[in-house]
């Protein structure tokens, strides 16, 4: 009999291609979704149970006779123009964190064989050449809150649950949301960077990723932390790379360093003393800024042990992304 596996987070970008590789190699998939998510991409023999990652009267139907989880839900970039900045670092900490731990509690206690908890690059944090076992230093309300979600899954797990831990870096395919302004701009024939645009990203292609988190979940030991990353370019080498596969050679414009931080720093302090935050505005967050600004070169020796090889090219991807194909 086909095991049933559980995903949480199946109506995101990654979720979804997730949910969909898996129909399509036969298994059995259960997605936990909130009332009104948008379901009608999910693949028709998806079972749907309604719930939510903070409502944990909600996991026991949706845990029941589960064999592995795979838990992608997550607040990553929260709504709202004015925000209480305790508010928000309260939501990034309950959704992130404390849903984690106690999803991973009744994973447990339902008899879950293995649980798969997607966290991002940015728990460990900017760096160069960081690999698996690197200090985790994130410096953003988002990754903070990833890294507290290792550390509850790993105190939730000593009751002897089975865990692995992936990071994935920049992720990008067809039908991204967060990268259809740089694709748009490329277009038009224009790229905006911070200084000269020198600066490293590690980035991965959504098939890459998934190829990665299959097989570590097959193959990777329990309490593995794994780097995803196909490797490193900086930004000009993406924004010229683009603008060749769009047929443009844009414009880069380069906007200072130190203004960018600057500006960003006497926002975010001016926000701060009416405890506020512009969750959707990167110039008044002091700490995105630093991210965007940053050098991010991540190994992934753990999976490549394992015999993970990315199967398509950064070009190739990149290609695939901007011409929308799946």
């Amino acid at each position: 009999m086909t095991e049933t596996v559980l995903v949480t987070g199946a109506t995101g970008f990654i979720g979804l291609a997730l949910v969909k590789r898996l129909s399509a190699a036969g298994q059995r998939v259960r997605c936990l979704v909130r009332a009104g998510s948008d379901v009608s991409r999910l693949p028709p023999g998806a079972e749907l149970v309604r719930g939510d990652l903070l409502d944990s009267g909600s996991f026991e139907a949706a845990l029941k006779g589960v064999s592995l989880v795979w838990h992608l839900g997550a607040l990553v970039r929260p709504k709202g123009f004015l925000v209480s900045r305790k508010k928000l670092t309260e939501q990034f900490n309950s959704l992130n964190a404390g849903a984690t731990g106690e999803l991973a509690r009744a994973a447990a206690r339902a008899g879950v064989k293995r649980f798969i908890y997607f966290s991002s690059i940015s728990a460990l944090g900017p760096g160069e050449n960081l690999g698996d076992d690197s200090g985790p230093r994130p410096i953003t309300l988002y990754g903070k809150s990833k890294l507290a979600g290792e550390a509850a899954l790993k105190e939730a797990a000593r009751g002897g649950l089975d865990y692995v831990i992936l990071r994935p870096a920049m992720i990008y395919g067809p039908g991204s949301a967060a990268w259809a302004p740089l694709f748009d701009s490329i277009r038009r024939g224009k790229a905006l960077g911070p200084g000269e645009a020198g600066n490293t990203f590690s980035v991965c292609y959504l098939e890459n990723l998934l190829d990665a988190a299959l097989l570590a979940a097959g193959k990777a030991g329990s309490g593995a932390a794994l780097n995803i990353s196909e490797g490193s370019l900086t930004l000009r080498e993406l924004f010229l790379t683009l603008g060749r596969l769009a047929g443009r050679r844009p414009v880069i414009i380069g906007l200072p360093v130190n203004l960018l931080k600057a500006v960003s720093g006497a926002l975010d302090g001016l926000l701060g003393l009416a405890g506020l935050s512009m969750p959707g505005f990167i110039a008044a967050d002091r700490a995105r800024v630093e991210e965007a600004c940053a050098n991010w070169s991540h190994a992934s020796e753990g999976l490549r042990a394992l015999g993970w090889r990315p199967a398509v090219t950064t070009e190739k991807g990149l290609a695939a992304s901007l011409g929308g194909r799946p």
